[in-house]
């Protein structure tokens, strides 16, 4: 038997692997006021449901480490299953303790990770001074992210949360001016950069699902400027190529694994080159809907389910043997 830990409780049931060897028990982190409560309670929950040398497989990265330093400190030992590490190189005290943490766990042999992308795998190596492998997991595409067009309302859409690069988009959409752009943000974003927001950007906060999708669909080009090279912005580059929406991206190490040539446009930080491609994929229709078209093809035969399944079998599979 393996034990699969959720980070939260009300995870979609269509993100559970299918036709796993072993036979599953779920275990679920009750939603709580601070994120690490819940995740320490998952994890005790985790300890005391499984046995000595059994699999526990974390769908969060951060509770399989936490979960490892719990079973260091109470010498007990479980093989763990680490789901798509999205560990940030950052200058600060928690981020130097945290990375010391990740590092410690990966170097058990009892612990086996996987990364969304052999670049960031790579540059995880070289963050953590660390030779370790890792199995390359591509987060699943859902068919339930497609939306189609009903009227093209805006020409750039910048939506997300997580590292996203407001500053930045906001000084491409101050000197393109001509250009309509709608910025989907949360509030607190919002107040810490309302006295930018040019007279060509339209704002919206906090946007049911639902409609989120469809403003992304309702838009000629969805933009994605992002502040880190670990993993951040893939559901709404999922979410994007469901429309069949074309992608201008940020290039890390994460997006590179999706984004090439033939399937969007991957670009460093800097203004100019950004009002080039943006300016350019508004005026070939044609060009930036057959990328979208490609990237779109790519994301449901490489990303499919069967291969994210695949993917946590190899993982277990190589926890497994180390029992």
């Amino acid at each position: 038997m393996i034990h699969i830990l959720h980070g939260f409780s009300n995870v979609d049931s269509e993100f559970k692997p299918r036709n796993l060897r072993q036979e599953v028990h779920y275990i679920e982190s009750p939603r709580t006021k601070k994120r690490i409560v819940g995740w320490t309670i998952g994890c005790f929950r985790a300890l005391c449901c499984s046995r000595k040398g059994e699999t526990v497989f974390c769908w969060y990265d951060f509770q399989a480490v936490l979960l490892y330093w719990m079973c260091l400190l109470t010498f007990q030992r479980r093989n763990i299953g680490c789901l798509n590490i999205l560990l940030k190189k950052k200058d600060t005290i928690q981020n130097r303790i945290v990375s010391k943490m990740y590092r410690k766990a990966l170097m058990s042999k009892y612990f086996h990770a996987s990364v969304t992308s052999s670049h960031y795998g790579e540059l995880l190596k070289e963050w953590l001074c660390l030779d370790f492998n890792y199995t390359v997991i591509h987060d699943p595409y859902h068919e339930k992210w497609e939306r189609k067009c009903e009227s093209l309302n805006h020409d750039i859409f910048v939506g997300g949360g997580n590292s996203r690069d407001w500053s930045f988009m906001l000084e491409v959409a101050k000197q393109m001016s001509d250009v309509k752009f709608l910025f989907v943000m949360n509030s607190l974003d919002y107040h810490m950069y309302k006295e930018y927001i040019t007279e060509n950007i339209k704002v919206k906060c906090n946007l049911p699902f639902n409609q989120f999708l469809q403003e992304m669909a309702n838009s000629a080009i969805v933009a994605m400027p992002l502040t880190t090279e670990a993993p951040a912005g893939l559901l709404v580059l999922f979410q994007a190529a469901g429309s069949k929406r074309f992608v201008i991206t940020t290039s890390t190490a994460t997006t590179r694994a999706y984004i090439t040539s033939d399937r969007g446009c991957a670009l460093e930080r800097d203004v100019k080159q950004w009002k080039g491609a943006i300016r350019y994929y508004l005026l070939n229709e044609k060009e930036r809907n057959d990328k979208a078209l490609k990237l779109h093809k790519f994301l449901k035969d490489v990303c499919g389910r069967d291969n994210f399944d695949s993917g946590i079998q190899e993982i277990v599979d190589l926890c497994e043997s180390n029992y």
